[in-house]
């Protein structure tokens, strides 16, 4: 009987700190939509705003919208290689500045026009190595994307 009390004790213990490594990861709110990448070829945007970074992570890629779910790996050469998909983190003020990630990549779970929720981890000049969970809805147009 003794037994089982201190091995529920241990594991009564152990509940916070199972929960706090779960939340280590922060998580941010955006939202997604069509875009149009290089010479008008189909893709899509995740923006979310990053509030510790006075900034947003723009994380792009030259596919379908339908295609968001999967597994998107950084490209330094986004270009209009079809499939590519870039991480940048852009501050807007004084101007639009955006830095690159030198490497790095995202995933989404979800189907468009629904909420999705994802993965960031990417590292940028300067040491700094970043990894987020996300969430995203659709983005909320007045008039519809026209690329061309």
């Amino acid at each position: 009987m003794l037994v089982r009390q201190v091995i529920a004790i241990a594991l009564l213990a152990t509940l916070p700190l199972l929960a706090a490594a779960r939340s280590a990861v922060p998580e941010l709110n955006g939202s997604y939509e069509k875009d149009c990448a290089p010479n008008d070829a189909p893709a899509f945007i995740i923006v979310l705003p990053a509030p510790a970074q006075n900034a947003e992570f723009w994380l792009k890629a030259n596919a379908p919208l339908y295609q968001i779910a999967g597994y998107w790996p950084h490209s330094t050469e986004l270009g209009v290689i079809p499939g590519a998909a870039s991480i940048l983190l852009c501050r807007k003020s004084p101007k639009l500045n955006c830095d690159k990630a030198l490497n790095g990549s995202f995933t989404v779970t979800g189907k468009p026009g629904e909420l999705i929720t994802g993965r960031l981890e990417a590292s940028f000049s300067g040491g700094s190595s970043l990894a987020f969970h996300f969430h995203a809805m659709p983005a909320q147009r007045a008039a519809p994307l026209v690329c061309g």
